[in-house]
């Protein structure tokens, strides 16, 4: 019997950020259309969902990375994955930070990588997108739209800010450009995810697309000996 999992495309995307800055919401609300709130785990959670892209169905998997060793390179993830998405609260100047170290440390990286870093090339053309959250409390403002859009511009990756509570158009429009900027994956990866899955700990919310599917999986930390802190990442 012939395994359409087997024909379907994949596409993965490590999300990455410090905490409570709205990853898991952004990830829940981009696949699902629902909104979780405040939500924080101190693990790695890996959601699978087939979707469709200009028409076509691709089986997407996004690691949402936790934010609370953020003090560490996410090497592993980042080799695994096609594409990242850095989010940071714009309330927050220090999940800016933390997003700015992340882009600047992909960007020293050599091509040619290096056990030390643990991430062999994998910025070399790697589509990257940085996305400020928490638009709705402008008020609260601590990053100006114009420093996200430097940053980016510097470190070769799109920009955007939403509102993942209001459901912001530009959410959607930011992982879609992130989905069609990547490419069928050449680089060999040092380990995979899927073969590290835990147990199931729960269903993606349905929506009004019927072609949407898909679960969220606990995923085990990597041993902490191949994430090095930030401050090795340097050349």
């Amino acid at each position: 019997m012939r395994d359409e999992r087997a024909s379907t495309p994949r596409v993965r995307i490590a999300v990455i950020g410090s905490s409570r800055v709205g990853k898991s919401a952004l990830i829940v609300r981009y696949l699902t259309r629902r909104y979780i709130g405040e939500y924080h785990s101190n693990t790695d959670l890996l959601y699978r969902q087939t979707v469709p892209i200009n028409g076509t169905p691709v089986e997407l998997e996004v690691i949402d990375v936790s934010g609370s060793n953020s003090d560490k390179f996410p090497a592993e993830q980042i080799q695994w994955a096609d594409a990242c998405l850095l989010v940071y609260a714009v309330t927050d100047r220090s999940s800016f930070e933390y997003a700015t170290e992340i882009l600047s440390a992909l960007k020293r990286a050599p091509r040619g990588g290096s056990p030390a870093h643990g991430v062999a090339g994998a910025s070399a053309g790697m589509p990257l997108a940085l996305l400020g959250n928490k638009t709705d409390l402008d008020h609260l403002r601590q990053v100006s739209t114009k420093e996200g859009q430097a940053v980016s511009a510097a470190h070769g990756a799109s920009f955007s800010e939403a509102s993942v509570a209001d459901n912001s158009g530009d959410l959607y429009r930011c992982v879609d450009r992130l989905l069609a900027e990547v490419r069928t994956p050449q680089r060999t990866r040092k380990f995979s995810v899927t073969k590290m899955l835990g147990s199931l700990i729960g269903g993606a919310a349905n929506n009004s697309q019927a072609s949407r599917s898909g679960s969220v999986v606990a995923c085990p930390r990597v041993p902490a000996p191949s994430r090095p802190p930030l401050a090795a990442a340097a050349p």
